[in-house]
């Protein structure tokens, strides 16, 4: 019979054979991060306290308060994590454009539950899926996109109006309705009543859900063993109404005889691209929800901002006023969304301060030289758009304020703007996420003034995966 001193040494012998060749198997990670600029790393405890015990309002701040001025960079280690932080944004283009800070980091994007699609994709993986879900972004279809966009504005502005001299109200309880509409058509060619429904909850919520995973999931504990332990059953509701919501949508689309040509779903259904059905699932639901998140969240904001900067809104309904003095009735299309200059530069400028995604990563497939610095594979880039785009060797003294017009002229640092993010894996919904936003907001203004009635220094900001406001979207409305 085996004693419990041999079977402690050898339960401590395999621990110490683990961890030796853990540790020599990176040892090629901390050699070159040494040479890098930052902290050494924060203690066992200090990591637990930011994991665990930093609010969702903190994030940002946290950790940018990381990074040198000294130094493009800065390295940190959180537990046996490298993290790579920078804002600079010469850094940024560059990893955005090199091939080998192609991938995205597993340990972070596996937060996400849907791992079959392109956020968290990598590799040939990642670039087979977007050659195909590109045909469903090209210029001709986004040109037929835009009457369901100005079809359903209209309709979600009239369901607005209740609001008008009422007091302020929840932008989002409208907007994200408009969102899922315009996707469910355009894409899905599926639609339902989203409004105070489960489902709408389930799309507003998912970002919010999938951050409580963070902590958990950083110290390597998986979304199955999170599940059987509970910790997981607000998210696991959510993604069940997302999931019934998908089943429906394929069944749905299974049974039309007439396909709309390219069509996200149509794409994802095609028996000639190969898509497993966790494929379909993944990517449908992804791209939703990003849609979703993207375009409401923003319409929220940009309202927001002209409530509160009413010289901004004047300027905006002007030449809004202007465009159809010359063409009273016109169609939308995407040359005549291009007369809306002033209201693209808003548009703009409301990303620039409030960026959706304010951090995103990458993971080196190798060692990278990053304008002068040897990144080493193993390590976890993190980049923070959120401080690009405040930062005042960009934009100037004034970087803190909403000033649209510094995208009225042509910006000397152009590169240090990237809303969608860059290079490759720029966001694939960005073109139909703009000409959406500008329908909506066109339609919304020739009929609103909007007024609100927080400060713009009082806005806080919190991270839940995506940028959102810490006590929501609210605004009044009166008639024009």
């Amino acid at each position: 019979m085996i004693g419990i001193e041999v079977l402690l040494l050898f339960g401590v012998v395999t621990l110490l054979t683990y961890c030796i060749k853990y540790f020599w198997n990176r040892r090629r990670l901390y050699e070159l991060a040494r040479n890098l600029p930052g902290h050494d790393g924060l203690s066992f405890i200090d990591s637990i306290k930011f994991l665990t015990q930093i609010s969702k309002k903190d994030y940002i701040s946290k950790l940018l308060n990381f990074i040198k001025d000294e130094a493009p960079l800065t390295k940190v280690w959180l537990f046996n994590h490298c993290f790579i932080i920078t804002k600079d944004a010469r850094i940024i283009n560059k990893i955005f454009y090199t091939p080998e800070t192609y991938n995205k980091p597993s340990l972070l994007y596996r937060i996400f539950s849907k791992n079959h699609a392109l956020p968290s994709l990598n590799g040939n993986e990642h670039k087979r899926h977007r050659k195909i879900i590109n045909k469903a972004f090209t210029t001709k279809i986004l040109q037929q996109l835009l009457n369901t966009f100005d079809e359903k504005s209209k309709k979600i502005i009239l369901k607005i109006d209740e609001n008008v001299d009422s007091g302020e109200f929840e932008l989002m309880d409208y907007v994200g309705v408009y969102s899922l509409e315009s996707f469910g058509k355009s894409n899905l060619s599926y639609e339902t009543d989203y409004f105070h429904s489960e489902l709408f909850d389930a799309f507003y919520k998912y970002m919010e859900s999938s951050m409580d995973f963070m902590p958990y999931l950083v110290v390597g504990l998986s979304h199955k063993l999170l599940d059987f332990l509970n910790l997981g059953g607000e998210h696991g509701k959510i993604m069940r109404s997302i999931q019934k919501y998908m089943d429906d949508v394929i069944k749905s689309n299974k049974a039309q005889d007439d396909k709309s040509e390219n069509s996200l779903i149509n794409l994802m259904l095609d028996p000639k691209f190969e898509f497993t059905k966790e494929e379909i699932d993944d990517e449908l639901a992804m791209t939703t929800i990003a849609s979703f998140d993207t375009t409401s969240r923003t319409i929220s904001t940009i309202l927001m901002m002209l409530g509160i900067h009413h010289n901004v809104q004047q300027k905006v309904m002007t030449e809004i006023d202007e465009v159809y003095s010359t063409q009273t009735q016109p169609d939308f299309s995407l040359d005549f969304l291009q007369k809306f200059t002033y209201l693209e530069s808003v548009i703009k400028e409301s990303m620039r301060l409030f960026p959706e995604g304010p951090f995103i990563a990458r993971e080196p497939s190798d060692d990278v030289d990053i304008n002068g610095y040897l990144i080493p594979k193993g390590a976890v880039i993190l980049i923070s758009i959120f401080g690009m785009h405040r930062d005042e060797k960009y934009w100037g003294s004034d970087a803190h304020l909403f000033k649209p017009e510094r995208f009225l002229e042509d910006l000397k640092f152009s590169f240090a703007f990237a809303p969608f993010s860059g290079g490759k894996r720029i966001c694939i919904g960005y073109r139909y996420a703009m000409n959406s936003m500008k329908i909506f907001l066109i339609n919304f203004l020739r009929n609103y003034k909007v007024d609100c009635s927080t400060k713009f220094e009082e806005i806080e900001t919190e991270v839940s995966l995506a940028l959102s406001f810490v006590n929501g979207y609210k605004v009044s409305l009166e008639r024009r």
